[in-house]
């Protein structure tokens, strides 16, 4: 979409080959990231392997599951979904401390079914939470600081991309003359 309206306007083409060339980095990680995600259960360890992770437990270690689903955008004008929310597995210890955390979205929801079966420990949930805020006043400490806030984060990527082009311009208004 981007590069059709570079295309179209006066800009150089080699904007929409760079572009371009993001996009099409971004998808192929994506599609990776997504084919090469697995869950192992053996009879000793968890094991949660993704394109650039992998997550070791002992079996023994995990004491409880926490099945949530945290929505973490949610239209206050029109009361609706983002369509982002997927169910999270937390697989926590006896002291209620994170061991690893499945995202749903790269498994079938049999499989985490499956799988927290065969765990056999206690499983709360499925519990639907409205931000990771409140999830975070239920469980403490599962989620990252990044989850918990999200606005900050992206007020400081929006002041970064404006600050270092305002930036540039001013040192190049200021030597120029």
């Amino acid at each position: 979409m981007v590069e059709i309206a570079v295309l179209i306007s006066d800009a150089p083409k080699v904007v929409a080959l760079i572009v371009g060339a993001i996009m099409a980095m971004l998808t192929i990680l994506g599609v990776w990231a997504f084919l090469t995600a697995r869950i192992i259960l053996t009879s000793d360890e968890v094991v949660v392997r993704g394109p650039f992770i992998r997550r070791r437990q002992p079996r023994s270690h995990v004491a409880k599951v926490v099945r949530a689903t945290i929505d973490p955008m949610k239209d206050p004008l029109l009361d609706t979904q983002a369509g982002l929310a997927d169910e999270s597995l937390f697989l926590l210890d006896a002291h209620d401390t994170l061991l690893i955390r499945m995202r749903g979205a790269y498994y079938k929801r049999q499989d985490l079914d499956r799988l927290v079966k065969m765990l056999g420990v206690p499983c709360s949930g499925p519990h639907r939470f409205r931000s990771a805020k409140e999830f975070d006043q239920t469980y403490p400490g599962l989620v990252s600081w990044v989850e918990l806030n999200p606005y900050r984060i992206v007020f400081a990527v929006v002041g970064v991309v404006f600050a270092v082009p305002l930036a540039v311009a001013l040192v190049l208004l200021t030597t120029a003359s």
